[in-house]
């Protein structure tokens, strides 16, 4: 079979700006250099000097040999005047970490095929996933025929008709993430052995009807609105997230932090009600010329995980991180919108960006959340949809 090279246009449309990017990588990050990398710097005449002061030996292994010690803000040692990288300009590319050379490129090779994507954690990134208007054009090239181990074909429909699901039959996001639940509940009892293969394709076809017959939206406005449930989950996620994120002392993430604890009463307790409330009477409105950003955001997630691809777990799992990731999201943006009275596109880059650099970057964060919804009880597809209703 031949293989593939899958690329979207917004990974042809990302050029790193350096010195003018609001959230640099240079910064804060833990950078990494293999022995020989490491050795070709601390001998470089140019950086000899300042490589005993820039880097930490921690011989972890050959891979990860030394560590960059940052300076007193958090910046790389190795920046210039102009906030550009000293190595690449004195030692080229090929002097670079394998974290400064490639990111934020992401590959993932599955069934012998390469799908290239970005990551959201970089500002830039966010900003052409989710503004660029030829974004998600995509470009497939031959790249010879070689062997490799099939993915199982439940999970292939899966992604095939999630997509389908979300570009094709015109819903609103919020309901094509319930007929997207459906289709993975199906999924699931596939997965298990418990429906056929041939159950996908029915599901399909079903949820296809419903939509025509105006059935899905009827269903989703049937779901309860349930603020307590929202208030939980956001709130103790957005908690575990301030912990561990990586700049939390940041200008960024305070801005951000600062506009979740606006929302807090007299009582010390967050109002999500008075979030939706800003969703509907500030954030809606501003999203007037760029109204499809949640669902450019889906289509993001379900191509850069190969949705509902995750690792041993289940998809019932990928589908509930992937509703949770709209509900934390929407309330920044409510967030930012309630305490500022608007919402400019650098702070809807910033909502979905400042998340993702913990959502994207800490394996562990997806198990943080998946218990925090298995403790409010959000197992049943209503169950979890209702975190995305706002009144």
């Amino acid at each position: 079979m031949k293989n593939i090279v899958i690329t979207p246009n917004y990974v042809n449309l990302f050029s790193c700006i350096g010195p003018k990017c609001e959230d640099s990588c240079c910064n804060d990050w833990g950078i990494y250099f293999d022995k020989k990398t490491y050795k070709k710097i601390a001998k470089h005449p140019d950086f000899s000097s300042l490589a005993k002061i820039a880097f930490k030996e921690i011989k972890t292994n050959n891979d990860s040999w030394a560590v960059i010690e940052l300076d007193e803000q958090g910046a790389c040692r190795f920046l210039n005047e102009k906030k550009l990288c000293k190595i690449h300009d004195k030692a080229g590319e090929d002097a670079l970490s394998d974290t400064c050379k490639t990111y934020p490129k992401v590959s993932n090779h599955i069934a012998g095929n390469r799908y290239n994507s970005l990551s959201l954690s970089c500002p830039e990134v966010t900003r052409i996933v989710l503004f660029e208007p030829e974004a998600f054009q995509f470009d497939a090239q031959f790249s010879g025929n070689k062997s490799a181990t099939p993915i199982p074909e439940w999970q292939e429909k899966s992604y095939d008709y999630s997509l389908e699901l979300l570009v094709n039959l015109g819903l609103d996001w919020e309901e094509s993430l319930l007929a997207i639940g459906l289709l993975i509940k199906t999924s699931d009892n596939v997965a298990k052995g418990i429906e056929p293969l041939s159950s996908l394709d029915i599901r399909l076809n079903q949820l296809q009807s419903f939509v025509q017959a105006g059935l899905l939206t009827e269903q989703y406005k049937q779901i309860p609105y349930t603020p307590s449930v929202q208030t939980s989950a956001f709130v103790s996620i957005h908690s575990k997230l301030c912990k561990i994120h990586s700049r939390a002392s940041r200008p960024r993430f305070t801005r951000l932090n600062e506009a979740v604890n606006k929302i807090c009463n007299e009582d010390n307790q967050y109002s999500v009600n008075s979030l939706n409330n800003a969703w509907h009477e500030i954030v809606l409105p501003s999203l007037g010329k760029s109204p499809d950003i949640f669902e450019r955001y889906i289509l993001y997630s379900i191509y850069h995980n190969h949705f509902p691809m995750l690792g041993k777990d289940g998809p019932l799992k990928a589908f509930r991180l992937l509703v949770l990731d709209c509900l934390i999201i929407r309330c920044y943006l409510s967030a930012i919108a309630y305490k500022y009275g608007e919402l400019s596109e650098s702070d809807i880059i910033l909502c979905f960006q400042v998340y993702q650099v913990v959502r994207q970057h800490r394996s562990t964060f997806t198990d943080i959340i998946d218990e925090i919804m298995q403790d409010l009880d959000l197992k049943s597809i209503p169950a979890v949809i209702s975190l995305l209703k706002t009144k």
